[in-house]
C-alpha cells in the first residue's frame, strides 16, 4: 500500500470520526492486520487505525483492539486482516463465566509453585473479583473498598479528597480520593521518602484500578505478619490514587456493564486524553518525531489522543498536580495497560533537549529491571516501548515540570503498562484481562510497587567477593555495596553466622553521604573465625545483613572450608586460556540450519571482564540476533559418584529482552536428556500472554548491569559419575516493532568455577536469625521470629512461662512468615521460646524474649503531635506509680531521661525546645524496668 493511499483513506476516517462515538465505541474487535515490514507504511497503518497499543506475532502482523469506526477504515483500506475477536467485551463475558465455574469448583486461578509471583505475593483477604463488569470494581465499590480499609486499619491508611471542592470536582461531579498509607499515618513525617502510584488515568485499562486496591490491601493486611511490609511502611509514606478518571471509568459501564468498553478519555466535552494533559512538551507534536503523530497528541477533539484546550484544563490533572505540590514525592508510577513494558522518560525522546541525566538513566534502569523481575516487563522511552511518542505525558513532567517547592527538584515518574494480559501463551491481549488472570497481573504489579518503594529511599545492593573456598579459620569476607536507592542515607553491613562460624566482627557503617552519586560504589568487609576443630571440606554458611532506611536485606552465601582449595575444584576457567581446551561452541536457528559464523558461536572476548582481561560472551561481535540458540558445552564429565556437596558457580552480567531471550545453565546424565537447573537469580515464571519463551523452566533474563555471582546447587545430582553441563542462549522472534531492544548485548560470564566436597557434611540445624515479642493494641502479643531451615525441618512450637523456669507450648507454626499470636497474655512478665522439631524427633530452642503486659486501663497519649517546645503526656492508670521517662530518636539514641514520673490519672509536661527537628520514641518504664507504653512523636 502505498503512503497516498493511506492518505486518502486517513480524510476517509476524519468523515467517520463524526459519527455518535457513543455508539461506535460500544463495540471493539481484536484484529490481526498483515502490514508491511517499511517502518514509515507501518506508522501510517497504525495511525490511520488510531492504534494505541498493540503486540507483533512472529509472522511481522500487528494484532490490537480497535473500535467500529476503526473497523469501518480497515475494512476498506485494502489491508489484510483477520479478526481474532469480533467483540472483546462478549468475549470477556464467556472467559469470566468459565471463571466462576473453575472457582466454584475449588481451583484457584494461577497457583503455581513457590518461585513464582503467585507464591510470592499472598492475595489479599478483602480483594474480591467481581461478578460483573468484567470482574473490576466500579468507582463506588473502589471508594467502599478503601472506606472498608481506614475502618479496619485506621492507624495505617486514611482516605484524601483531592477534589475538595464542587469546583475542584471532575465535569460529572465525582471526587478523584487517594489513600495514604504510613505507620503514622495523621502525621506527617518529613524524613521519610514519599511514593505516588496512579490508577485509570486511561479509563479503559481496567487492571490499573484493580492492581492499586490489591496493592493498598496487601500492604495493610500484611504490615502485622510480614517484617518486610512492616519496614516499608514504617519508613515511607505511601500515597495510592486507585482511581484519577472516575468519568471515563463509569462511561465505561454505560457502555458495556459485563465489561470491554473502550472508553480511554475523561468526560468532559468529547473527551480529554489525560495523558497529552501535563505540562512538559504539551501538544508539541511537531517534527522531528519518531512514530505517527496520532498517537503523540491530537488537537481534534474527537480523537482519542485529544490533549485539551491548554496543558492542565482538565480537572483530573489540575488535582495530580496540586496535590504533587502539597507533597514531597521522590518517585511516581503510573499504571496503564496493556504491554509487557515499562515506559520511561521521555515521551519526546527526539527533541533535542530531552536528555537523560547519566545517574538518572542509571536510577531508571536499575529500578525497572528489579521491578520487572517477575513479572517479564522491559524499560524504555515512549519510542522505544511503544515505537510511538507521547507529548505531554505525566512521567515527563513528573521528571523535568514545575512540580513544586518543599524542596522539590525531580521525582523519578515511569509509566507502567502491567503486562499484556496473563494467562497462557496464545492468549490474546487485552485492556480488560478476564478474572482469571486478575489477580496474577496484580501480584506481579504488587512486587514492582515494593521494588519502587525500596529504591525510593536509602537502599544499596551487596556482593559477596570473596573465594567460595576458605582456606584460613580466620580473615575476612569481602563486599561491595553500590548505591541503587534514591536517598543517601546510612548504611549497615553486618554478618550473621548461621553454619560453622566461630565468630563475626564488628559490622561495617556506611555513613551517610559516602555513596554521592547514583551507582557509585563501597568496598568493605567484615572478620570471622571459624572453630578450631573445623575440618576440611566442610560447609560455611553466614547470611549478609544489610539494613538502611526501614529495608533489611538477609543474602544467604554458601561457602566451604579446606586447607589446599585447589582439591575441590572439578572444573575452572578464568577465560584467560585457550577456548577450545574447555569448550565446545554451537549455534543454530530455529529452522535447523546451522550457523557456522564465528563471531555467532559462544567466544572469549575482551568487550568486558569480572577480572583479569577476558570474559565468555555468546555473541562476541556485538548485539546477539533474533531467533538464534547457541549452545556452550562443557567438554569433560563431572564425577560426582562420591560427592557430598556440589556446586556451580560463576559471575555473569546481561542485558537480554526480559522473558523473551534467556540463558540456561542445563545438565544431562546421559547427554541425551538435558534439564534446566535453578540458581540463585534464575526466574520460572510460567508463559504469559506477551510471548515469554520462560514456560516454567529457570532461567536468567532481562537486564543485570553489574557483575553478580550466580550459583548452582548440584545436591540432585550426587551420586552421578558422568554428569555434563552446558551453556544454551536462545532469542526468540520478536519483531523490531514491538520492542527496540529485542535484541541486546546479551550475556558476560565470568570465573566459573564447579567443585565438590567428598567429606560427610555436619548436619544444618535450625538457625534463628532474630526473634521478637511485641504487646499490640488489642492487648495480644505477637511473637515472631526469622529461622534458616534445612530439609530435616518439621516444624517450630511456642512456648510461654510467666516465671522463666517452667514453659508451657501454647501453639504451633509451620511455615514462613513465622508468626504466632498469643490472644491471652498474662498481665506482668510473659516470657517466650521458640522449639524446633527436627522430622526425627530432634530438637532445640531459640533464645528467650519478653513482654510486660500493663494492667487493664494503663494507657497514654501525647499532645500536641507534632510539637513545638512543650509535650504533654495524659497518663491513665488504675494503679498510680513512679515511672521512668525515656525518650530516644529514631535510631536508638538516648536524647531526654526524667525519673519518678508520677503515673497518678494526669498530664506530664516537659520543654523539648532544645531538641533538634526528628522523629523520636518515648517509654515508659516501672520499677521492675519493664517498658509500659511507648509512643511516637514528631518535633518540629
Amino acid at each position: 500500500m502505498n503512503t497516498l493511499r493511506l492518505a486518502l483513506l486517513c480524510v476517509l476516517l476524519s468523515t467517520i470520526l463524526s459519527g455518535d462515538l457513543m455508539a461506535q465505541r460500544a463495540k471493539t474487535s481484536t484484529v490481526k492486520v498483515f502490514v508491511s515490514e517499511n517502518e514509515i507504511i507501518r506508522g501510517q497503518a497504525i495511525a490511520m487505525l488510531e492504534i494505541d497499543h498493540f503486540t507483533t506475532s512472529a509472522d511481522g502482523a500487528i494484532i490490537s483492539q480497535i473500535g467500529q469506526r476503526e473497523m469501518q477504515v480497515l475494512r476498506q483500506s485494502g489491508l489484510k486482516y483477520e479478526v481474532l475477536v469480533d467483540d472483546v467485551a462478549e468475549d470477556l463475558v464467556k472467559k469470566n463465566n468459565d471463571y466462576e465455574l473453575k472457582r466454584a469448583s475449588g481451583r484457584l486461578a494461577f497457583e503455581q509453585p513457590k518461585s513464582t509471583i503467585d507464591a510470592i505475593i499472598p492475595t489479599p483477604a478483602a480483594f474480591q473479583v467481581k461478578t460483573g463488569f468484567g470482574g473490576y470494581y466500579r468507582y463506588a465499590e473502589m471508594i467502599a473498598a478503601v472506606d472498608a480499609l481506614v475502618a479496619a486499619y485506621p492507624t495505617l491508611a486514611s482516605k484524601i479528597n483531592l477534589t475538595p471542592t464542587t469546583a475542584k470536582q471532575t465535569s460529572g461531579g465525582r471526587d478523584i480520593w487517594a489513600v495514604k498509607i504510613s505507620d503514622n499515618v495523621t502525621v506527617d513525617e518529613t524524613g521519610e521518602p514519599e511514593v505516588l502510584y496512579i490508577g485509570l488515568q486511561h479509563a479503559r485499562e481496567a487492571i490499573g484500578g484493580a492492581s492499586m486496591i490489591f496493592f493498598m490491601q496487601y500492604l495493610c493486611e500484611n504490615y502485622a505478619t510480614d517484617a518486610r511490609v512492616k519496614n516499608l511502611v514504617d519508613n515511607r509514606q505511601i500515597y495510592i490514587i486507585p482511581c484519577m478518571n472516575p468519568d471515563g471509568w463509569e462511561y465505561n459501564y454505560t457502555l458495556n456493564n459485563n465489561g470491554g468498553g473502550d472508553w480511554r478519555k475523561n468526560r468532559n466535552g468529547n473527551g480529554v486524553d489525560l495523558n497529552r494533559n501535563w505540562g512538559v512538551n504539551w501538544g508539541n507534536c511537531s517534527a522531528p518525531i519518531q512514530g505517527n503523530a496520532s498517537s503523540c497528541g491530537s488537537s481534534n477533539s474527537t480523537s482519542g489522543t485529544y490533549y485539551g484546550t491548554s496543558a492542565f484544563s482538565e480537572k483530573e490533572t489540575q488535582a495530580i498536580r496540586d496535590f504533587t505540590y502539597q507533597r514531597r514525592f521522590v518517585a511516581m508510577i503510573d499504571q496503564h495497560a496493556y504491554g509487557p513494558y515499562y515506559s520511561l522518560p521521555f515521551g519526546r525522546p527526539s527533541i533535542t533537549t530531552n536528555v537523560m541525566d547519566p545517574y538518572d538513566k542509571k536510577f531508571y534502569t536499575h529500578v525497572s529491571s528489579a521491578m520487572g523481575i517477575y513479572n517479564g516487563m522491559r524499560a524504555g522511552d515512549s519510542y522505544e516501548a511503544l515505537k510511538y511518542e507521547v507529548a505531554g505525558g505525566v512521567k515527563d513532567w513528573m521528571l523535568k515540570g514545575n512540580i513544586g517547592t518543599n524542596g522539590k527538584t525531580k521525582i523519578f515518574g515511569m509509566t507502567g503498562e502491567g503486562g499484556a494480559g496473563g494467562g497462557a501463551s496464545g492468549t490474546i491481549a487485552s485492556f480488560w484481562p478476564p478474572k482469571e488472570q486478575i489477580v496474577n497481573l496484580c501480584k506481579g504489579m504488587v512486587f514492582q510497587n515494593l521494588q519502587l518503594l525500596i529504591m525510593s529511599g536509602t537502599f544499596a545492593r551487596l556482593q559477596d567477593k570473596s573465594n567460595m573456598v576458605v582456606s584460613t579459620k580466620t580473615g575476612s569476607f569481602a563486599f561491595d555495596a553500590a548505591r541503587y536507592g534514591i536517598g543517601n542515607g546510612d548504611i549497615t553491613v553486618s554478618l550473621v553466622p548461621i553454619q560453622n562460624i566461630a565468630s563475626v566482627g564488628t559490622p561495617v557503617t556506611i555513613a551517610a553521604g559516602t555513596l554521592a552519586n547514583y551507582g557509585d560504589m563501597f568496598n568493605g568487609s567484615v572478620t570471622y573465625t571459624l572453630p578450631a576443630s573445623l575440618s576440611s571440606g566442610q560447609q560455611i554458611k553466614f547470611a549478609w545483613k544489610v539494613e538502611s532506611q526501614g529495608v533489611t536485606i538477609l543474602d544467604t552465601i554458601v561457602k566451604y572450608y579446606h586447607t589446599t582449595p585447589a582439591s575441590m575444584v572439578l572444573f575452572e576457567d578464568d577465560m584467560e586460556g585457550t577456548f577450545s581446551n574447555n569448550w565446545i561452541s554451537a549455534s543454530t536457528y530455529r529452522n535447523g540450519s546451522n550457523v557456522n559464523v564465528a563471531d555467532e558461536n559462544w567466544a572469549y572476548t575482551t568487550n568486558d571482564k569480572f577480572a583479569g582481561s577476558r570474559s565468555l560472551t555468546e555473541s562476541p561481535a556485538g548485539n546477539y540476533r533474533a531467533n538464534t540458540t547457541r549452545i556452550l558445552v562443557y567438554k569433560g564429565r563431572l564425577d560426582l559418584s562420591n560427592a557430598t556437596a556440589a556446586h556451580i558457580s560463576f559471575w555473569v552480567k546481561h542485558k537480554a529482552e526480559n522473558f523473551h531471550d534467556k540463558l540456561q545453565v542445563q545438565v544431562s546424565t546421559d547427554s541425551v536428556t538435558w534439564v534446566p537447573i535453578a540458581g540463585k537469580y534464575t526466574i520460572q515464571e510460567p508463559g504469559t500472554v506477551d510471548g515469554s519463551t520462560i514456560d516454567g523452566q529457570p532461567a536468567l533474563t532481562g537486564i543485570r548491569e553489574d557483575w553478580t555471582k550466580e550459583m548452582f546447587d548440584l545436591t540432585d545430582y550426587l551420586g552421578q559419575s558422568q554428569l555434563r553441563v552446558r551453556l544454551v542462549f536462545t532469542s526468540d522472534n520478536t519483531p523490531s516493532d514491538t520492542f527496540t531492544f529485542k535484541e541486546d548485548d546479551g550475556f558476560y560470564i565470568d570465573n566459573f568455577v564447579i567443585l565438590k566436597s567428598t567429606v560427610p557434611l555436619r548436619t544444618l540445624p535450625v538457625e534463628f536469625l532474630s526473634v521478637a515479642a511485641t504487646l499490640l493494641a488489642n492487648q495480644t502479643v505477637e511473637v515472631k521470629w526469622e529461622a534458616i531451615v534445612d530439609n530435616k525441618h518439621s516444624y517450630f512450637e511456642v512456648e510461654k512461662s510467666v516465671d522463666g523456669l517452667t514453659y508451657t507450648p501454647i501453639g504451633t507454626v509451620k511455615n514462613n512468615p513465622f508468626v504466632f499470636i498469643d490472644p491471652s497474655p498474662v498481665t506482668g512478665i510473659n516470657i517466650y521460646r521458640i522449639k524446633q522439631y527436627d522430622i526425627d524427633g530432634k530438637f532445640s530452642y531459640s533464645k528467650n524474649v519478653s513482654v510486660n503486659k500493663a494492667p487493664t486501663g494503663f494507657r497514654i497519649s501525647t499532645f500536641p503531635n507534632p510539637v513545638h517546645d512543650m509535650l504533654n503526656i495524659r497518663v491513665i492508670t488504675p494503679v498510680p506509680e513512679k515511672l521512668l521517662l525515656q525518650v530516644t530518636d529514631i535510631s536508638g539514641k538516648m536524647v531526654y531521661v526524667k525519673t519518678d514520673v508520677a503515673a497518678n490519672n494526669g498530664t506530664i509536661s516537659f520543654n523539648i525546645k532544645e531538641l533538634p527537628a526528628n522523629i523520636y520514641v518515648l517509654r515508659l518504664v516501672n520499677k521492675d524496668n519493664k517498658i509500659v507504653a511507648t509512643e511516637k512523636f514528631v518535633k518540629q
